[in-house]
């Protein structure tokens, strides 16, 4: 809905943007084991951390109580426990450990540091991956893989002769199996650590992979964590006097998903400002990329909407070309249900929309549900897009395709 502009009141706030930390390939944590661990107490203490372990009790509910979503302190922990544990105890405790954080936290950027940390410990690429689960993002995905590929290039081999497609394998069945994806995705993050932020170089590895989807993946990968390492060092492949550098650098067919990510940079730029970081988008060239910068901005914003869909729309509204809010609210969505293989509120979002935004919501839920079954099939596509409000939206989430797709 647009806006008259006497009656819009100035938006601005400070957007809350989770970044991952810096990439970790070796962690070391002393431990003191005192006395006690030969009386009843069983206590650890982590040296560093302030927290006390018991070793008869379950780890990972100890790690969330005394961490929280401190991610050091939980990495530090497992660190503790694979000093102390056989093999099967530490990564029982890793598996128990990521899912009591995606029931308690947001915890995209814990989870990627502990993946990183999980293939620290395996020291095994395929054997890590085996641990990792569509929970939180995919991040363990991300983790696992960015510490092989840094990991490769610290013994010394040029990330030009590191073999990217032996690293994900590709799926038996569903091409468009999310595991895949994230996958896919991790290496982008690899790639452009190994390339030293070198956009250009990284984003061509990408085209090893077949051309649409996987290529889509890797490259969005790559321009996450271009986004990433400015967050938390200041650096990156950017140019201060260019505001929309890399993504009017790079080929046409990889602008989208870069604006997908730079958004995040733009608004760092304007101070959280939202009403300027979308007029900014509204001055990206050419004008077909717009649409991809909104869509961006609503994966960014849906941080602050909590279940209201009156914020969502406040937001994703302050935007001055109206023919992109659903963009937006789309950009919303793909976070809502990128947490885990649970759709409820990724359907709860698209029927609380008014009318005029949802069918790309549930074309949307469509293309995601695609990425979720393991094998192809319409058994569980029905089941899902079941969940729609009427018949309508179910043929729409039913016809949604990954084919010919330009970002996800």
């Amino acid at each position: 809905m647009q806006q008259k502009s006497g009656n819009k009141k100035k938006i601005s706030i400070i957007v809350i943007i989770a970044s991952l930390a810096a990439i970790g390939i070796a962690i070391i944590s002393s431990v003191i084991v005192t006395s006690d661990l030969f009386n009843s107490d069983y206590r650890i203490e982590v040296e560093g951390e302030n927290i006390r372990l018991f070793s008869n009790k379950p780890y990972a509910p100890q790690i969330i109580e005394e961490c929280k979503n401190d991610v050091h302190c939980a990495v530090n922990s497992m660190q503790t426990i694979a000093g102390m544990e056989n093999d099967q105890n530490v990564i029982d405790t890793f598996v128990s450990l990521i899912h009591l954080y995606e029931q308690n936290y947001s915890c995209h950027e814990t989870a990627h540091h502990l993946g990183i940390w999980l293939y620290g410990y395996v020291k095994d690429v395929r054997e890590a991956l085996s641990y990792s689960e569509q929970v939180c993002g995919g991040a363990i995905f991300h983790g696992v893989i960015q510490n092989y590929v840094m990991t490769q290039i610290l013994k010394g081999t040029s990330p030009d002769k590191i073999d990217i497609k032996s690293i994900c394998p590709k799926p038996s069945g569903n091409p468009y199996y999310i595991e895949h994806w994230q996958c896919l995705h991790g290496l982008g993050h690899g790639l452009i650590g190994g390339y030293d932020y070198d956009i250009l170089s990284a984003i061509k590895r990408c085209e090893e992979f077949e051309p649409g989807w996987e290529q889509l993946s890797c490259s969005k990968g790559v321009f996450m964590q271009n986004v990433v390492h400015n967050l938390e060092t200041g650096q990156g492949d950017f140019d201060e006097d260019d505001l929309y550098y890399p993504c009017n650098a790079v080929e046409s067919k990889r602008s989208a998903s870069c604006y997908h990510y730079h958004v995040t940079y733009m608004v760092i730029k304007n101070k959280g400002n939202v009403q300027q970081t979308f007029n900014d988008c509204d001055k990206i060239l050419p004008v077909d990329m717009v649409k991809y910068c909104y869509y961006g901005f609503g994966r960014q914003l849906e941080a602050n909407i909590g279940t209201s869909i009156e914020a969502a729309l406040l937001l994703c509204q302050a935007g001055q070309k109206s023919e992109y809010h659903s963009d937006c609210l789309k950009g919303m969505l793909l976070t809502v249900v990128n947490l885990n293989t649970n759709t409820d509120r990724g359907f709860s979002f698209c029927k609380s929309l008014p009318e005029q935004y949802k069918q790309d919501c549930y074309d949307g839920l469509g293309r995601w549900i695609l990425m979720l079954q393991e094998n192809q099939g319409d058994q569980l596509r029905n089941e899902e897009c079941a969940k729609s409000e009427n018949d309508n939206y179910f043929k729409v989430c039913m016809n949604s395709s990954l084919e010919s797709i330009v970002l996800l």
